[in-house]
Formats: C-alpha cells, structure tokens, sequence
C-alpha cells in the first residue's frame, strides 16, 4: 500500500525564541504513539534531515501560502526532533508570529507545532513502527481544528475563572506593538465574545470546528412540537424494547428529525430525559461551517460551585499554584487600562 503524506501533531514547545526571530522547536515525537497509531523509532529522521533539509519548509498552519521562514536545521536529541529555523522578520506575518511565541513565553505557554511527513519504511514485524521518515514541513499552529480565526485562547467551554483568565491573556496581546492591525481586530473579536459571556450573553463554540459567536446573533431552527413530543417518548420505547417499530411508524421528515434531535443529546453523553430534550429543542447554524451549534454549547459552562484559587484552561501549561493570586492584579491593571479595556474592571467587580 502506498503511504500518504500526513501530519502529525504533538504537544511541543518552543525551547528558544530570539529578537532575531531564530525558533528552536522541541517535537516530542520519538517513540511516542500518535493519533494514527504511527511511532517514530530513534533515528527515523535522520535520514531526510540530512538529505532534504534544503527543501523543507515552514508554514503557518501548513498553508503554503503562509510561509513563515526556512528550517536551517534539524536534530534527534534526547527523545525529540528539535527544529530550528529563521523567522522572516520583514513580513508582517513573521513579526506576529514571533510576537505570539513571546506573548505564550511570558505567560508560561507555548504554541504547538505539527509536521508534514510520509512513511518511507516500517518494522516488517510491527508496521506501526516507522524507520525512516521523508520530512517536507513543519507548522506552527496558531488555531485548532478548521478555526482559523481562534489565535490564543482555545477555551471550548469553562467557569468564570476561566474565562477572566482568557480575557487577561487577550489584553495582554494588545500591550505588544508588533502585532498587526488586522491580527489585533481579530483578537479584539475574541476580547468582545469574551466580554458578551461573563456578562451573561449567549456565547457558544461549534462543536465540529471549534468556531465562537454569539448564538443569539444567527436564525434560531425549532424542532415541530410532534417532533420534540416523539424524542421524549424515547427513554419509554427503550424500556419497552420498541424503538425501531416507533421510529419506523413515523413521517419520513418527522423521523429524520427525531433521530437528529436523539443522536444530538446522546453525543454530549447526556441521558435522554425531559429536560435535555429541552436543552436541544433549538439550535442555530455554525457561520464557520454551518454545523449545528445548540445552546448547551455555550462557551461559559453553568456552575453552581463556588471555585477558589485559580482555575486553569485545559492548553494551559503552568503550573497550577504559579498565579493563583493573579485575579487581584487583573482588576488593578484593568482599572489602570486604557479607555478600551477600562469596562474589565466592573466586568470583574460584577462577577466575583
């Protein structure tokens, strides 16, 4: 069977970031299984770092249209593939990115990095372990999924906490000069949603790509009353074992539209009661990719416990006692903001 070229990610960092825009990148990839049960044996980059170091390249979210810099080299070292390459700094998109690798150093964060490879040879006895690699990119990786509009914050869903965390780490982008204009309109997007949810708005995360808006700013679809009345029977003809006979007795439109509403609740691992037919009664569609998006979505999770000390974003790699008292120094630099950021201080002050 012939290989195809793939990509593969890891939770990497980025050792070494310079004024010069020199990145030295750590892909903790060797030995290691990835999503698609491949493992990288020691050595299996050797071969292409020698030979196609030349023609390697380095993309921003492998779009080959957004060439960030050239590789100059390329190593196996203590169990990583460590990547090092120039930034080109006279391109606007370099200066953001190297902004964005100084911005996630200060706050103890890293971006994460993903290459563009194709098998050459597998162990004959294990076809999971690859020998050799041919190596044709690497990426860094500034949104996730198909989101090419989500740059830092990556919340899909969270507390109060943190989603003051998110908006602290947003104004902190806008303090850096060397951001663009069009990188900071897309970050003031974020700060906006971030703002419109801890303050009660309706601000929900596609499922399917990872894309943030406001729910209540798209048309609204409400499954027929005969619809919602056949799902909440659900639970019943499955105590009774007559599911199929009940799906099956129903209007081909209608049916579509119950089984759609059962796979919707079932998918977000919720029983099918009453309340979490509720739930999905409604929905409206992704902007992004058109998927259904339903209010359960909703990027502030509803919490009734009352948290203490500081709670940490799931992409968040500090450690978990380092700024537990940050939230003090939030409402003191909000209030020393600019006109822009001064609204963060009531935000805080209303949500404690």
């Amino acid at each position: 069977m012939e290989e195809k070229t793939k990509s593969l990610q890891y939770k990497t960092k980025a050792n070494d970031v310079d004024e010069k825009g020199i990145v030295t990148v750590a892909v903790n990839g060797i030995g290691v299984k990835d999503s698609q049960n491949d493992i990288s044996m020691p050595g299996s980059f050797n071969k292409t770092l020698k030979e196609n170091i030349g023609r390697m390249r380095w993309f921003l979210n492998h779009r080959t249209d957004q060439l960030l810099g050239v590789p100059l080299s390329g190593e196996e070292k203590e169990g990583n593939l460590i990547m090092v390459g120039q930034l080109n700094l006279e391109k606007q998109i370099g200066r953001d990115t190297l902004a964005d690798y100084k911005l996630y150093a200060e706050n103890g964060r890293t971006l994460e990095h993903s290459i563009g490879v194709k098998a050459i040879k597998r162990d004959e006895t294990d076809p999971c372990k690859v020998l050799e690699w041919k190596m044709f990119e690497y990426s860094t990786l500034t949104s996730w999924g198909s989101n090419p509009q989500t740059f830092l914050v990556n919340l899909k869903s969270g507390t109060q906490e943190q989603v003051k965390d998110a908006i602290e780490f947003v104004r902190k982008a806008f303090r850096n000069t060397d951001y663009s204009e069009e990188r900071l309109k897309q970050y003031d997007m974020e700060l906006n949603l971030l703002l419109k949810a801890i303050n009660g708005g309706n601000v929900v995360t596609c499922p399917h790509c990872g894309h943030q808006f406001d729910y209540d700013s798209q048309n609204e679809v409400t499954f027929s009353q005969q619809v919602l009345e056949n799902a909440a029977m659900y639970s019943r003809w499955l105590t009774d074992r007559i599911v199929s006979q009940e799906i099956d007795k129903l209007e081909p439109e209608v049916r579509a539209e119950v089984i759609a509403l059962i796979d919707s609740v079932k998918s977000e691992g919720q029983e099918l009661t009453e309340k979490s037919v509720q739930n999905f009664m409604a929905y409206v569609r992704c902007p992004a990719c058109y998927g259904r998006v339903y209010r359960s979505n909703a990027l502030l999770q509803d919490n009734t416990n009352v948290f203490s000390g500081k709670s940490e974003p799931s992409n968040d790699t500090r450690g978990k006692t380092e700024g537990a008292n940050e939230d003090g120094d939030v409402k003191k630099k909000a209030a020393e903001s600019t006109s822009f950021f001064g609204s963060l201080n009531g935000v805080f002050s209303n949500n404690d």
